[in-house]
């Protein structure tokens, strides 16, 4: 019963039936601000460890406060991330350790500022090539036309990446399987609500359908705003030849984020079910890794589908070149081979009727024609992305050093500034850098990028056990994400964001090591 009946299961418990009471029935949403309270005392109060385990299961439970009718979307994450940040940043240990470590850089540099600053590059990449993407980020707003927004673009973005390092604090070889644990329930949530999602397709008519998710759902997860975006944008469908079908997006405001987060949340399951001992608890993680393919695959993100060839192709490396063990590599390949699997059996789903529609013929080809799709240049949506592409270089011409700024990429465009609301961007996670920061700020968030795998690789070929395997699949997975981002920048959603950081905060908890260390 105690093991039951934890804080954490209980604050937990607490969100999960207030968010399902506003849902169903219509609970008004200020109940959010006493459970909002609840989670703020818990956080106060509670270790560091037990706080990251909490926001591992509960991202898809942080919802927008209605702090006024006009000012209902801050969501309750902000202020559960800051305060954990301050908690970790401004304790004593900590402090001492900063300034001591800053008196012998100053004590260095004054010696040599060259080997200073390589001192502080080898020691500290991610807080150099944060600080400098920072930097960068408020210089963009020299000439930008929306400073405000993005000065709002920025405290986004230094409030999600504050996980990072809390994550990163307090990870270790034995927390490592209790946040997998954690993130794996969070997946348990949004898989199941995809499940009721495709269900409703084949119970409700389409405006039924789209008045609840986005009026009723949404608007209680993201708040008013959104619900109003989501209502119009209408992104939610496919479309072919007057037939209407499900794209499923689970509780995520779009159907891109969606499967950015069911592929972090594999990585995680993979790793426990390949160092899981007990039966019942193997049935289930490979029932959940099974379940969350089929659902990423019937997202409808093209991306995602194209993309898998090069975690596939990674996989092939790593098993000619005899880095991984057969174990590893059986593992590693069975989300791989579920989501190939999925993709004929999805298409029975997308040429299903759906939303009270007759079947018709056209509807049987749904599936393959989205699949066509893919590579015709000429489909409306790959016309549409060419053209952002397109104006997204003119603007790199235009203003090479130092973008449009960072949150003013509607300017690209030639939008207002609050499209970026609605999703605005450059349908690449690269153009878009380059766009927004310039060649200084895609150069700093290529680096970046590269440092996250580099990390994850030498993690894998240096450590042993669930740590090894863990980095193995931050690595294949940040790999199918990187290739995704090619066409799309879903990864600046909040919630694969904070999903994110925590992935990569546990991969970098670990130090690379020289030689391979036994963990068993």
């Amino acid at each position: 019963m105690y093991k039951i009946f934890t804080k954490l299961n209980i604050v937990f418990a607490l969100q999960l039936v207030a968010v399902i009471a506003t849902v169903i029935f219509d609970v008004p949403r200020e109940i959010f601000l006493f459970t909002a309270s609840i989670m703020v005392f818990f956080v106060a109060f509670s270790t560091l460890e037990e706080s990251v385990l909490f926001v591992a299961r509960s991202i898809p439970l942080f919802v927008a406060l209605p702090i006024t009718e006009q000012f209902d979307s801050l969501n309750m994450w902000r202020i559960i991330i800051a305060l954990m940040f301050a908690k970790w940043f401004f304790s004593p240990e900590r402090l001492h350790g900063l300034f001591t470590t800053l008196r012998a850089l100053g004590a260095q540099a004054r010696v040599s500022i060259t080997d200073a600053a390589r001192t502080a590059w080898r020691r500290w990449r991610i807080e150099v090539l944060s600080v400098a993407l920072f930097l960068i980020a408020c210089l963009s707003l020299i000439g930008a036309s929306d400073v405000m927004g993005g000065i709002k673009r920025i405290l986004l973005f230094v409030n999600l990446s504050m996980l990072f390092f809390v994550v990163r604090s307090v990870t270790t070889k034995e927390s490592l399987r209790a946040i997998s644990r954690n993130a794996v329930i969070s997946g348990v949530l949004v898989a199941g609500v995809g499940l009721i999602q495709l269900l409703l397709a084949y119970t409700m008519n389409v405006d039924h359908f789209s008045e609840f998710w986005a009026l009723t759902v949404n608007k209680t997860l993201y708040g008013t705003a959104w619900a109003n975006i989501a209502i119009a944008a209408n992104t939610w469908f496919a479309y072919y030849n007057g037939t209407i079908h499900l794209r499923m997006f689970s509780s995520f405001p779009d159907t891109h984020s969606f499967p950015l987060y069911l592929l972090m949340v594999t990585g995680f399951a993979i790793t426990l079910l390949a160092f899981e001992t007990k039966k019942v608890l193997r049935y289930a993680l490979f029932v959940l890794i099974a379940v969350m393919m089929f659902e990423a695959v019937l997202s409808g993100t093209r991306g995602i589908w194209a993309s898998i060839i090069f975690p596939i192709m990674f996989v092939g490396y790593v098993a000619v070149r005899k880095y991984a063990r057969r174990s590893e590599l059986a593992y590693a390949s069975v989300p791989l081979v579920l989501f190939l699997i999925s993709l004929p059996i999805a298409g029975i789903i997308f040429n299903s009727p759906q939303f009270r529609f007759t079947g018709t013929a056209a509807e049987k080809k749904v599936f393959a024609e989205r699949i066509k799709s893919i590579i015709d240049t000429e489909e409306t949506s790959n016309q549409g992305r060419i053209y952002i592409w397109k104006a997204t270089l003119h603007s790199m011409v235009a203003h090479p050093f130092l973008g449009v700024g960072i949150g003013n990429f509607p300017v690209v465009l030639a939008l207002n500034p609050s499209a970026i609301k609605a999703g605005a961007s450059a349908h690449n996670l690269y153009l878009n850098f380059f766009a927004e920061l310039g060649i200084l700020g895609f150069v700093a968030s290529s680096v970046l990028i590269f440092e996250l795998c580099r990390r994850a690789w030498l993690v894998f070929r240096r450590y042993d056990g669930m740590t090894r395997f863990f980095a193995f699949n931050v690595l294949l997975y940040l790999i199918w994400i990187i290739w995704y981002s090619m066409t799309d920048v879903a990864i600046f959603d909040e919630r694969p964001f904070l999903l994110s950081m925590i992935f990569v905060g546990a991969l970098f908890a670990f130090e690379p090591k020289e030689s391979s260390v036994s963990e068993r």
